[in-house]
């Protein structure tokens, strides 16, 4: 699925295996869309070390989560749209890990944390050429 880089209402969220390993996927799911956000697109991911660590530049993230996600693991990764969908769901993305864990930080999904970030995990991701 090809994604415009430049549409600021496209947004993505990527589930961590976890949110499987507790059956929470309907749940994150069903938070979405009840925050009036449109999941509109699912892509199969192979998520590699070196993807890992070029998505986690803080040195106890990529720790933390190279402990947790086996190397090459599909993922799956879910696009969104709405109106300010980075800034939306990267603020529901802390909501509902409050909820699920107790925890803001780290667990069940990641998002995008700004336009910019998208942009760099897109290409990531997606392996393909980040745009300007």
């Amino acid at each position: 699925m090809a994604v415009a880089l430049n549409n600021q209402c496209i947004s993505f969220y990527l589930l961590k295996p976890e949110t499987y390993l507790f059956g929470k996927h309907y749940f994150i799911r069903k938070k979405i869309k009840a925050a009036g956000l449109k999941i509109i697109g699912k892509k199969k991911i192979s998520l590699s070390f070196n993807d890992l660590m070029a998505l986690y530049p803080n040195l106890m993230a990529r720790i933390t989560m190279s402990l947790r996600v086996p190397f090459l693991m599909d993922l799956d990764m879910y696009f969104v749209e709405g109106e300010n969908v980075v800034s939306r769901l990267n603020s529901l993305k802390y909501d509902i890990r409050q909820e699920l864990s107790g925890a803001k930080l780290g667990g069940f999904l990641h998002t995008p944390d700004s336009p910019q970030e998208l942009k760099q995990h897109l290409s990531i991701l997606l392996k393909e050429s980040p745009q300007a």
